[in-house]
């Protein structure tokens, strides 16, 4: 409980600072990313009817990029956290676990969202097993879980490498490009580009739709508006 009311204030802060662009979502040390929900405090005062995590970034409204670098083991409801990244980078000593059937916990969170990226019976397959079932990073990597794999050692430089990538573009368009490809999941295809649309005119009076071509015109870097960008 004081994990989520944390995270859920480092999410307002990403949100609120202009300047921040990108966000590495990891766990501390090598032997686990997340172990999930903590049982123990459970049987003591057990689960609330209606109560949710809300530790996710779409859970919070976070439009900008995550990059999420999976140390380790990711148990439970850990798995909407990877599921609501935008790039996933895990080490080659992790594995994906969903134990939640086997501790009498329904498995929604995470599960429900990677239903629309992953197969189903991928899916199936890790919430229904529970405790019985787990992915590789390879597994994990093969099925698109996670994009890349990499030796423990180097994972925080990689997933930092990657959000120095991320950083150098517009977060304006990036956030806009972002929601147009979330959105475009409740829809069907047709559907879903005709609402992408909306996204774009949105984003069309925001500065940096001049800045980019212009930047690249003369050669130079372009100079981002922080994000969100203030008229006034």
């Amino acid at each position: 409980s004081t994990m989520k009311a944390e995270l859920r204030d480092a999410w307002r802060q990403f949100n609120e600072d202009p300047h921040a662009v990108v966000a590495v979502l990891t766990g501390a040390g090598e032997r686990a990313f997340c172990a999930g929900a903590d049982l123990k405090q459970a049987a003591e005062k057990g689960f609330q009817r209606g109560q949710t995590s809300w530790v996710t970034p779409l859970d919070n409204n976070v439009w900008k990029p995550v990059v999420c670098a999976v140390n380790g083991v990711c148990a439970g409801g850990a798995i909407g956290l990877v599921a609501d990244s935008d790039i996933v980078v895990c080490s080659d000593n992790a594995y994906f676990t969903d134990g939640r059937v086997s501790s009498g916990v329904v498995s929604i969170v995470g599960t429900v969202r990677l239903a629309r990226k992953l197969p189903l019976e991928t899916v199936s397959r890790l919430a229904l097993l529970g405790r019985n079932g787990r992915l590789t990073a390879q597994q994990a990597l093969n099925v698109g879980l996670v994009g890349q794999v990499v030796p423990q050692a180097e994972l925080m430089e990689t997933a930092m490498e990657l959000a120095r990538a991320v950083a150098e573009n517009s977060t304006a368009a990036m956030v806009a490009t972002k929601k147009a490809l979330w959105d475009s999941l409740n829809y069907g295809i047709d559907e879903g580009i005709r609402k992408s649309w909306e996204h774009i005119h949105a984003y069309h009076d925001h500065p940096d739709i001049v800045e980019g071509p212009k930047a690249f015109a003369e050669k130079r870097k372009p100079k981002w508006q922080p994000y969100p960008y203030k008229t006034r």
